[in-house]
């Protein structure tokens, strides 16, 4: 049986930090740049385009650059930066845009995990599959996994009641808490079927591929649910470059946001069904 449990928890980081990022009034979508050899976390990035009035600074780009910055390949030929980055793997929580698809193949990208679809603007297979544009630089895309919990912190930053709150409080919302979830993704337009039980395992064929079984979701391991906190602990969190960035105000409250993370998400039962905390 194929243990998916260490792409959930590169996946659960990359929530934490979007989580931070709704905190800080911005769009919460967020990714990490991990090594694929040693598993380190090399960067994380989350969206920036409120506080720097740019709307391309999406998460993708921030932890592009300080990649770049930190292993001194600004101005590098393209051959060096596809080489570095060819055995790095992206953790994002929603699918990359057409924008940022293209320059991770550009940049020559290992692979891509996501969580949710980007029905409108997604650039793995959602709207259009960039990565297959170019042979050379084709990389494999694997979704749906903690697509859920990408999907209700999007939900929480629509809903908020008061964007100028100096320190905002994210907590659940009667409109949304229980409101159904769209249908896992097709996974047939973002992947082969031999791509899909590489990484999946022929186990999970037939809930997933071609089109997943409904009001089914992805778990580490098959019958047997998850819940965000049995992912994530402080040690890991603070062991991301930087993470001291995500409080702006000071106080790094991670054990907190965990537990408040934790209540605010649904889980995943043993079944695959979506649960909510009472």
């Amino acid at each position: 049986m194929k243990d998916l449990t260490p792409h959930f928890k590169f996946l659960a980081l990359a929530t934490f930090v979007a989580y931070r990022a709704l905190c800080n009034l911005e769009t919460p979508v967020a990714c990490l740049l991990v090594d694929k050899r040693t598993g380190k976390i090399l960067s994380y990035g989350c969206n920036d385009t409120n506080a720097s009035l740019n709307g391309t600074r999406h998460a993708e780009f921030v932890a592009i650059d300080r990649v770049l910055e930190e292993n001194h390949l600004v101005g590098a030929s393209l051959e060096n930066i596809s080489k570095f980055f060819s055995g790095v793997a992206l953790y994002v929580t929603v699918e990359p845009c057409v924008m940022c698809a293209s320059a991770l193949q550009q940049l020559g990208i290992g692979e891509v995990f996501f969580g949710a679809a980007n029905d409108r603007f997604g650039g793995n297979g959602s709207v259009i599959k960039v990565q297959q544009s170019s042979i050379p630089n084709y990389y494999a895309s694997f979704g749906g996994i903690m697509r859920t919990e990408a999907v209700y912190l999007l939900r929480c930053f629509y809903i908020q009641e008061n964007e100028s709150a100096p320190v905002p409080k994210i907590k659940k919302n009667k409109d949304i808490e229980g409101k159904s979830f769209p249908p896992n993704i097709p996974f047939d337009q973002f992947l082969t079927e031999t791509e899909f039980v590489t990484l999946y395992g022929s186990e999970r064929l037939r809930l997933f591929f071609p089109g997943p079984a409904e009001d089914i979701e992805m778990s580490p391991l098959i019958g047997k649910g998850y819940r965000f906190h049995e992912l994530v602990d402080a040690q890991a969190i603070l062991s991301i470059p930087h993470v001291k960035n995500l409080y702006p105000k000071g106080d790094i409250t991670v054990e907190e946001d965990i537990q408040a993370l934790d209540r605010l998400l649904p889980f995943i039962d043993d079944d695959g069904k979506v649960r909510w905390n009472v």
